[in-house]
């Protein structure tokens, strides 16, 4: 009795701390609270602590994903310190392992593992934690010895895929700069780091835990449970001496403790990831119960990728990081170490089948939109290990040098043999979404060079072609002129790599088709001519525009040159422009040169002025070149090498500039005057401090005084429009309204037009200076006029 009331007052002084604002002060009692109170008495509080945290259905928590180190630093450093993985929360979570049983609600687990265990099957992760009640409904009760340390992790990726944190429109504009991915990539760094040759040590136990690279069915025996009817028997998952290692390792049921306790906390964390983040979607959508065709429709968000994309990263530069085997003596055998051996297991055991599926559904669903290149990095990102070879000199390094122009080295041929779907099924999935793509804009055409870039890295594609011809070989012998493998037909001569593969990885029925095939070379063939057309209809735009373009006194007085840029084409500036030519000419070489296609006229004339183009690489929100200065990645932000230095001082590299605040706040440029540009920011400024209202109520009258006020006043941005730059919530709400914008009379331009009218008006009128502005005014009034009666429909703006 005493101890309930003892853990109803603990439970109660938690619910006052987090009730504490602000974030930073409640950060502090929380520590506190940890501190002053026993282990016994915290136990029955996690539970209610990380759901407060982290949230729980459409409960918000302390939304790491919204808190930014620029706006709120000190709320952003108190919680990262907080959950940090020696922070107080994780400290508590070492000393309640082996203490206590927690539980984890099973509708908060991922659709397809719930319909799983729903039709009796029993997935190897849950073996030790899925329990039934007295009336058959299932529950996850997670490991008794590491309980505590499983609920936190589940809590921690969870927040991610939450329905809340889906329906969220907040979007990471700089992923270091927001908590929860900044929180993941130090949980990444401590748990799997790339500059140690061990592990972070573990608390003492008491008893032997499960064996955390235990992956195989044939492991998942030793739980005497029945495993997975969907998932088949395999005598091995992988040809290659890849994973050889690895296979003789997966038939053994129990490690060490002391082997054990130095991975399980690491592996746990990578599972707990690849199950919530990459395991939301079937790789089969034809299920027999309807009941379940809603939510297996997930759709991750562009931060559900970023992190996806991080955590791919960072497994390739970890398992790089393994020791080669080094055999001196033919009749000695390597004794491989069991961190690296869990190094070599992760990929073909944990990663690959899930985000394979994770991979496939989104080329398969992702809107026709710009956003699909964070999943498309994500693809390129896996399939070029090579890039992520860590090494002490690159420290914080995103990748390393050259890996888009280095020639493909024979050590990775075994990789690309393991990950042939990667290679070919995607690429071939990636073609057909081309089919659909508009290749005139920027990102579309960007999409499209950047994976034939890949491609044609030298060597790669014969070791695609290799891997092919080596698992098809007996296929192609045994089936004369048939170019297709299906999961509904396997030939018995068929390669059991290949066979091993697509009945791993791809659902019933499935079809392959060749890489290399002619069906496939007749549709580069049919993207060649998409690509034709595209840059025709560029040409055909840019002809248009030069003809449209007036000149000599017309274009003097043309008052509607004076708010538009006559040399840009639409939203494309002429740089742009041509850019998106260099994308579509290389694209086109580089499919011609992959498929031995003979190239078509257009690339031909332009192929030698692309093959240096710049390589480009989507980061983030915006491209990132390739060529930008060498510069490490730290707390706060990039910071440049003394060679990135070098190379920036001597012009051999640049950054690309891009713009993203206030428009009125932009630069002053060299076309500017640098003092008219400011001080007619100000009284812009005080015109719309003071009379903001009346200027939103005269732009939102329906008659011809509110089109003439929506001419002269600059249009709101829309809400949905991503500003990265940092900028107050007061300013947000004012571009967020119409408002005065006079910066246009700070160009030379307009000053010089403006000066040419006054001499006109001088020297043939004999017009003065108050003459001169009353013209100005009585040109603008017209000019107001004449497009209010033009442009008829009225704009909203508000």
């Amino acid at each position: 009795m005493a101890a309930s009331m003892a853990g109803h007052q603990i439970l109660s002084q938690f619910q006052n701390v987090n009730s504490v604002r602000p974030l930073n002060q409640r950060c502090m009692e929380l520590e506190k609270l940890i501190k002053n109170t026993s282990t016994k008495e915290l136990k029955n509080v996690l539970p209610c602590m990380l759901e407060s945290i982290f949230g729980y259905g459409q409960g918000p928590g302390w939304g790491l994903d919204s808190i930014s180190r620029a706006s709120t630093p000190q709320d952003f450093d108190s919680v990262r310190r907080l959950l940090a993985p020696e922070g107080p929360v994780l400290s508590l979570v070492y000393s309640l392992m082996a203490d206590s049983l927690y539980e984890f609600p099973i509708n908060s687990i991922p659709s397809p593992t719930q319909h799983l265990i729903e039709d009796g099957g029993l997935p190897i992760f849950y073996a030790n934690k899925l329990q039934y009640h007295t009336f058959g409904r299932p529950i996850i009760v997670l490991n008794y010895i590491s309980d505590a340390y499983e609920l936190y992790m589940f809590h921690l990726a969870y927040h991610l895929v939450n329905t809340r944190a889906q329906s969220s429109n907040y979007n990471w504009s700089n992923i270091t700069d927001t908590l929860y991915p900044v929180l993941v990539d130090d949980y990444l760094n401590y748990f799997l780091p790339l500059n140690k040759d061990s592990l972070p040590k573990m608390p003492t136990v008491q008893a032997p835990v499960r064996s955390p690279v235990v992956h195989s069915p044939v492991a998942g025996k030793s739980f005497n449970m029945p495993t997975s009817p969907p998932s088949p028997q395999r005598p091995s998952l992988l040809k290659s001496s890849f994973v050889s290692a690895q296979k003789q390792h997966a038939q053994t049921a129990v490690i060490s403790q002391g082997d054990t306790t130095e991975i399980y906390r690491s592996d746990t964390l990578i599972q707990v990831f690849a199950e919530f983040w990459l395991n939301q979607n079937p790789i089969s959508l034809d299920r027999p119960s309807f009941s379940h065709t809603a939510s297996e429709n997930f759709m991750p968000s562009t931060n559900h990728v970023r992190l996806v994309r991080l955590l791919v990263k960072h497994i390739h530069n970890f398992v790089n990081t393994a020791k080669p085997e080094v055999i001196s003596s033919p009749y000695q055998s390597h004794i491989t170490s069991t961190l690296d051996e869990f190094k070599k297991s992760l990929i073909p055991h944990v990663i690959q089948k899930k985000l394979y599926t994770f991979l496939r559904h989104g080329f398969d669903r992702w809107p026709l939109d710009c956003s699909f290149r964070l999943l498309l990095e994500t693809w390129l990102t896996y399939i070029q290990p090579w890039r992520y070879i860590y090494s002490k000199s690159q420290s914080g390094r995103r990748d390393s040098d050259g890996g888009d122009t280095k020639t493909v080295e024979e050590k990775w041929f075994p990789f690309v043999e393991d990950n042939l779907l990667f290679y070919t099924v995607l690429y071939q999935e990636f073609t057909q979404r081309v089919f659909r793509m508009d290749l005139t804009t920027q990102f579309n055409a960007c999409m499209l060079y950047r994976a034939n870039k890949v491609y044609s890295l030298p060597n790669l594609s014969n070791m695609v072609f290799r891997a092919e011809r080596d698992m098809c070989n007996a296929i192609q012998m045994g089936r004369s002129g048939g170019h297709d493998l299906g999961g509904s037909y396997i030939s018995p001569e068929a390669s059991l790599s290949l066979h091993t593969q697509i009945s791993e990885l791809e659902k019933p029925g499935f079809q392959y088709c060749r890489m290399y095939s002619e069906d496939m070379i007749q549709m580069m063939k049919a993207i060649i001519r998409h690509i034709e057309i595209a840059k025709q209809t560029l040409s055909a735009q840019e002809e248009s525009l030069k003809r449209s373009r007036k000149s000599g006194v017309t274009a003097i007085f043309d008052l509607s040159s004076w708010f538009q840029d006559e040399r840009n084409m639409g939203d494309l500036s002429p740089s742009e422009v041509k850019k998106l030519h260099s994308y579509l000419d290389t694209a086109a070489a580089n499919i011609c040169y992959i498929f031995e296609i003979e190239s078509p006229s257009f690339v031909s004339r332009n192929v030698s002025s692309v093959t240096a183009l710049e390589q480009t690489s989507f980061v983030e929100n915006s491209f990132v070149s390739d060529t930008i200065p060498d510069c490490l990645e730290t707390d706060g932000g990039f910071t440049l090498t003394p060679l990135g230095r070098h190379q920036l001082m001597n012009k051999m590299r640049k950054f690309d500039v891009l713009y993203q605040g206030d428009p009125d706040l932009q630069p002053i440029r060299s076309f500017e005057n640098g003092t008219l540009v400011r001080l007619l920011h100000h009284f812009c400024n005080f015109v719309n401090t003071q009379y903001g209202p009346a200027i939103q109520n005269l732009c939102d009258r329906n008659d011809l005084i509110g089109r003439m006020a929506q001419v002269y006043f600059a249009p709101p941005l829309p809400k949905s429009s991503k500003l990265s730059s940092p900028m107050s919530s007061a300013q947000r709400q004012t571009l967020q309204r119409p408002r005065l914008s006079l910066r246009i009379l700070a160009s030379y331009r307009t000053l010089v037009y403006l000066g040419l009218f006054y001499l006109v008006l001088i020297l043939w009128w004999g017009v003065g200076p108050v003459g001169f502005v009353f013209c100005v005014i009585l040109l603008v009034l017209l000019y107001g006029f004449l497009s209010a009666m033009t442009h008829r429909s009225s704009v909203k703006m508000s």
